[in-house]
């Protein structure tokens, strides 16, 4: 896809009026990219102020898509209703939220009701899809070598399928 000064701010200006993370065209990014790139190579006067302009509007799409992003895995959490339109990297970010998120509220929830979690470190033995735990919380991927501390009914029931070993 060519990219344009008016696509990026076509898409910025949707990005702001939806509640929603909207869908970016694939290689967005990099298309992004390759348009500075190129505008800063053939930029005379005239062109300096696009240039800086269409900056700008990429950095303000990052920070509204972020917010969105920090909103949905705080949802996530809540309900566990998740979302898609998410880019490779923003999905890394998301699951890594919630992965926090998660854990924050554990320690939160320990503190109220004052017994912790017993949690077994085990290493992985294969690479290791998501999977949902006893727990019905969400675990993984992860890689063979891997050091985990998963709750202990998990790291058993892992146990005795032979895809952990315990530490």
């Amino acid at each position: 896809m060519l990219l344009s000064y008016d696509a990026i701010l076509r898409i910025v200006n949707q990005e702001k009026s939806e509640k929603k993370l909207l869908q970016l065209p694939e290689n967005f990014f990099t298309d992004v990219k390759t348009y500075v790139e190129n505008k800063s190579k053939m930029m005379d006067k005239k062109e300096g102020w696009e240039l800086e302009s269409a900056r700008r509007l990429v950095q303000d799409l990052l920070e509204i898509r972020e917010r969105k992003i920090l909103i949905l895995a705080l949802y996530n959490v809540r309900s566990g209703v998740s979302s898609d339109n998410f880019t490779s990297e923003e999905k890394k970010f998301f699951d890594i939220l919630v992965e926090n998120i998660k854990t924050f509220r554990n320690e939160r929830k320990i503190i109220v009701e004052g017994r912790p979690e017993k949690k077994e470190l085990v290493v992985i033995i294969d690479d290791l899809d998501e999977f949902v735990g006893i727990d019905m919380k969400t675990y993984g991927p992860f890689r063979r070598g891997d050091l985990v501390h998963l709750p202990e009914e998990n790291a058993k029931l892992l146990l005795g399928k032979k895809m952990v070993k315990k530490m």
